[in-house]
């Protein structure tokens, strides 16, 4: 069988976790339009029948700003070591920004560039950014013409990558479909709420820890901190009467109870940690390696 490695390579917001959640057929991968969406190098695993594709989805590439930005480009640009391929995935509507391609110019694997939101540019001024970004990169780049978000081009996408993937064992047992712990998807799912729900200033500075989970009979009880820096903030994620966090805790429960199948209470709670970003202690016990 085939069985590899696939970095998922490319600035914020061209819709890499959109990718990977449409190749996997469920959504494991927060997603938004905010920056930063994604925090960490997760290993998001992709089974069939005759391959195991395991994709590394890695912070977008920014301009880093502070401790946290500067550790998540260091993290978004080491996902591609020991990778069999790279995917590189680009936004179709935006305005060609060829700096990544230097970066991929020294690979020895495999690329294949994702050419993603094409259903968003008219087809011929996308062909003429395509055929630009292909002159930036190696001779022997693949293209697969996509609309993650509508699943547009995905099983071309699949079928190349397999194309690529050496002959061996499968790398995680055959019903992983990630190497995180339940806890590490739950966080994700909560702060994917408050992504979607809340002001965009606020985003930026919220982690959820997840400090305890209680199983019963037929569910779990979840409990959690939204932790933010500003008091300011901590009244925006409680909202009006407590409204937003309500919210915030509904949603949640509804997502975490689909994917787990069971029934989910969810008891959250904000706290202010001032400038967490930017403290060593802090982005340490957050899992955020200095």
């Amino acid at each position: 069988m085939k069985s590899g490695i696939v970095a998922v390579y490319g600035r914020a917001n061209v819709g890499k976790s959109t990718l990977i959640n449409r190749c996997l057929g469920f959504k494991l991968l927060a997603v938004s339009s905010k920056p930063q969406t994604t925090r960490d190098n997760i290993h998001a695993i992709y089974n069939d029948e005759d391959s195991q594709i395991v994709f590394t989805d890695s912070p977008g590439v920014f301009r880093p700003h502070g401790k946290l930005g500067s550790i998540l480009l260091r993290d978004a640009e080491s996902a591609k070591d020991g990778a069999d391929v790279i995917a590189y995935v680009v936004d179709a509507k935006e305005v060609p920004d060829f700096s990544l391609c230097e970066k991929l110019k020294s690979e020895k694997v495999p690329i294949i560039l994702c050419f993603n939101k094409v259903d968003l540019v008219h087809a011929n001024i996308g062909e003429e950014r395509l055929n630009r970004y292909l002159c930036n990169l190696p001779k022997n780049t693949e293209v697969v013409r996509m609309s993650c978000k509508d699943g547009f081009g995905v099983d071309t996408f699949l079928s190349t990558v397999k194309k690529y993937l050496p002959e061996g064992e499968p790398i995680y047992p055959r019903d992983m479909v990630s190497d995180r712990p339940k806890e590490y998807v739950i966080a994700e799912m909560i702060r994917e709420k408050c992504l979607r729900l809340l002001k965009a200033e606020v985003p930026h500075s919220i982690y959820i820890d997840v400090r305890q989970i209680d199983s019963e009979d037929k569910g779990w009880t979840v409990y959690a901190d939204i932790i933010v820096e500003k008091e300011s903030e901590k009244a925006i994620v409680i909202g009006r009467n407590g409204k937003m966090i309500s919210k915030i805790r509904q949603y949640s429960e509804q997502s975490i109870a689909s994917y787990f199948g069971l029934k989910t209470v969810v008891d959250l709670h904000v706290k202010c940690i001032p400038n967490w970003r930017e403290q060593d202690r802090y982005l340490r016990q957050f899992g955020y390696e200095s």
